[in-house]
């Protein structure tokens, strides 16, 4: 049993904490081993009192969720610029890819329901305003980024996990192919990379195109 002064030492549950402990329980170890009853052990509760501030593991995913989008929303809402902030955004999210390589798959695999995706949506969508958008035309084009950068962030965050081992497959598999054999050089995270974030500017030149 603890002792007074242990339990007086004990930080306080509260759902930012279970969102940073859930995370990090994932990052260590992957999604498939996070429960209630491992996440409680971590902050050193019992399972039942996790309830008192989640529902259910559902709560939790969503605070990991809510943990990763806040990491990058302040960039959106920090922008002087609407161009240059929604680029610097989309480097965030695409490093937060590869920074949370194995929690960072729930952000596209689950609706968009806590306070910083709120946040995030709507940073971004003012952003495209300030392009000449109507706001029909901005949520459209929120979205369509958002796809973009969710499959481009699942991509990275997959070469992170088995970058060095999927490269060699690649390159063998390349060999014998005429079209793919001259690609072989390019074959790395960090070509992935760049390749990903060209992406992300042929989609912002072409709104750009569009509202003149």
């Amino acid at each position: 049993m603890r002792t007074v002064a242990a339990r007086k030492n004990v930080k306080p549950l509260s759902r930012e904490r279970i969102g940073e402990a859930a995370l990090a329980h994932i990052e260590a170890h992957g999604r498939a081993a996070l429960s209630m009853r491992s996440l409680a052990a971590d902050l050193g509760c019992e399972a039942m009192s996790l309830y008192h501030h989640v529902d259910g593991i559902d709560g939790v995913l969503d605070e990991v969720v809510d943990r990763l989008l806040a990491k990058v929303a302040g960039v959106l809402q920090d922008a002087q610029d609407a161009r240059k902030g929604l680029e610097a955004f989309a480097r965030a999210f695409l490093a937060l890819a590869e920074n949370y390589p194995e929690a960072f798959a729930l952000v596209p695999t689950r609706l968009w329901r806590t306070p910083a995706a709120m946040t995030l949506v709507g940073s971004a969508v003012k952003l495209l305003r300030e392009l000449g958008l109507p706001q029909r035309t901005a949520l459209r084009q929120a979205r369509v980024i958002g796809a973009y950068l969710n499959g481009a962030g699942l991509a990275l965050s997959a070469w992170r996990r088995t970058g060095k081992a999927l490269s060699g497959k690649m390159q063998a598999a390349a060999i014998n192919d005429a079209e793919l054999a001259p690609l072989r050089s390019h074959v790395t995270a960090r070509d992935v990379r760049a390749d990903l974030d060209a992406g992300m500017r042929l989609i912002l030149d072409a709104i750009e195109a569009r509202r003149r």
